[in-house]
């Protein structure tokens, strides 16, 4: 399955889970069991909220814009040293009913990319950096310019879903992955222009972020 071919107004990720629930919904529906179809529908509900794929369109056309890779509201923006390379951390936090779709920040290749299984502990736990499944993506702009984003789940039962693969070529905003809840954080090169706050809410294919150096 390719992601960002997902263009369904429900994510093909979900349909296995939608259509199972659907069929108990119905069961108890025709069974007459209405506890359970009250609990099933619910769930149903939750289920539909959570894989909703709508479509987004940037209005910014400018080469070296950044686009927001997640739906989220903005915790913190930092300038740190990685490496000995200084960059602009820029820390997303997503909940279970913000659109899960994860999109390309910008017209660019995937330069490499790592995904770690693992637990689904609360973000505040001291272990949840260590062992909670994580996804490292490196995008390389059109003019060579590189960012990192990390995306970093949380007491969920989905897990990451990244379909890409090494130098894959992605348009700006296409669909590339899913995270039903977490953190997800921006690494932006030296000499980005961050047009964001912290507070700020965001919406992944859509929002601005900021820019990458025009030099």
């Amino acid at each position: 399955m390719s992601v960002q071919n997902d263009t369904f107004i429900l994510s093909k990720r979900g349909w296995l889970l939608i259509g199972v629930v659907s069929t108990l919904v119905l069961f108890f529906t025709m069974t007459g069991l209405h506890l359970f179809q009250f609990i099933t529908g619910a769930i149903l509900l939750a289920i539909l909220v959570i894989f909703r794929n709508p479509e987004r369109n940037t209005v910014e056309n400018e080469s070296n814009a950044i686009i927001s890779s997640v739906d989220g509201v903005i915790l913190s923006i930092e300038d740190i040293t990685v490496d000995s390379q200084k960059m602009t951390k820029i820390t997303v936090m997503n909940s279970m009913w913000d659109v899960s779709m994860l999109r390309a920040p910008f017209d660019g290749v995937v330069e490499g990319f790592k995904i770690r299984h693992g637990a689904s502990l609360p973000l505040y736990h001291p272990m949840a950096d260590t062992l909670n499944e994580k996804a490292v993506i490196s995008f390389r702009s059109l003019k060579g310019e590189e960012i990192f984003i990390e995306h970093l789940s949380e007491q969920s039962c989905f897990p990451i879903g990244i379909d890409l693969e090494s130098n894959q070529k992605l348009k700006e905003g296409s669909r590339y992955g899913f995270l039903a809840k977490g953190r997800s954080i921006l690494y932006l090169p030296e000499g980005s222009k961050v047009s964001v706050n912290a507070g700020s809410t965001v919406r992944a294919g859509e929002s601005l972020i900021g820019y990458l150096s025009a030099a």
